[in-house]
């Protein structure tokens, strides 16, 4: 199962990459360096956020930290292509 989860966060992030390309194309220039600094930001703010539940005990702490990655990978690759369009 954790295979799996980390098989769709990849997914999940080369289409939150591929979105964040399009809308720093778009950006204006003082949006560009904004956009830049959230993204850093946020990155930042996921890893802390789903090492808390990483740091769990057994294997379902492997499980919840792989789904918060997954998730939260999902949920700013959407919100990046709303950007986009």
């Amino acid at each position: 199962m954790v295979e799996c989860l980390k098989v769709q966060t990849a997914q999940w992030d080369k289409r939150m990459t591929i979105a964040y390309q399009q809308a720093m194309k778009n950006a204006g220039e003082a949006q560009h360096d904004q956009l830049r600094a959230a993204q850093r930001l946020w990155i930042q703010y996921r890893d802390a956020n789903c090492l808390y539940y990483g740091l769990g005990e057994g294997i379902i702490a492997r499980i919840d930290a792989g789904e918060c990655l997954r998730r939260m990978t999902e949920a700013r690759a959407r919100e990046l292509e709303s950007l986009g369009r």
